[in-house]
């Protein structure tokens, strides 16, 4: 390690999940093409969130991380049909 330094390693996840937004909810979609959904009401940092800032978001084994807005969203809450 470097002396006075913290070193990062910025490590980025691949993941099988596409998500995106409608005006009411987020969805996911997984490798095998089952669609979830949850309500944006339930999660006002994202329902509140500019488009830009919902766009901001990081993947982590269990779930979805708006680092910004302070949200974090698990794979498994989502309602999946």
């Amino acid at each position: 390690m470097l002396a006075g330094k913290n070193v990062l390693k910025k490590k980025t996840m691949k993941t099988n999940y596409k998500i995106w937004f409608d005006t009411s909810n987020i969805y996911i979609e997984r490798k095998d093409g089952v669609v979830g959904y949850l309500p944006l009401i339930d999660y006002k940092p994202l329902y509140y969130a500019s488009e830009k800032e919902k766009q901001e978001y990081t993947f982590s084994p269990f779930g979805i991380h708006w680092q910004k807005l302070d949200e974090d969203l698990c794979f498994d809450g989502f309602i999946y049909k």
